[in-house]
């Protein structure tokens, strides 16, 4: 009997350590900080029928306008949007996968009221966004948040 436990529990160890010997896929799920901590955007898988990453942007480091009202989406281009609060707005919905570790997607910038096909790549706790428009590329990185 002893025999048969020790055989099932190497078994077990055996299995446990294969299975964290991969290399398993970091996960972007999360609140992170953006470029220069002037926000942070929650990260969480679509709800249905959406499928991919949805972001939220759940913080401002100005939530505030000069008359204390809450930020608005003031630069959309379009006018209805413009009085939407920029805390609860989603920034980007249905980022897909790309690679081990990378996505693929679109993201709203409110500060410029601009949507930019983006590279997403996830290093640790460093999440770098790449676009380009014509010849000009950019990137941003985000910060996981700690919080």
């Amino acid at each position: 009997m002893f025999v048969i436990r020790l055989i099932v529990s190497l078994v077990a160890v055996g299995s446990l350590v294969r299975a964290t010997g991969h290399a398993q896929p970091q996960d972007i799920l999360g609140v992170w900080w953006t470029e220069n901590n002037k926000g942070r955007v929650e990260i969480a898988k679509c709800a249905a029928p959406m499928q991919g990453l949805c972001g939220t942007i759940v913080w401002i480091s100005q939530p505030s306008d000069a008359q204390g009202r809450p930020q608005t989406d003031k630069k959309n281009k379009d006018p209805r949007l413009r009085n939407r609060p920029i805390v609860g707005m989603a920034v980007f919905e249905g980022w897909r996968p790309a690679g081990a570790n990378a996505w693929k997607g679109e993201v709203y910038d409110p500060e410029e009221g601009e949507t930019y096909d983006v590279d997403i790549s996830l290093a640790g706790d460093r999440l770098t966004l790449r676009g380009c428009v014509l010849l000009f590329c950019d990137s941003e990185t985000w910060i996981r948040y700690r919080g």
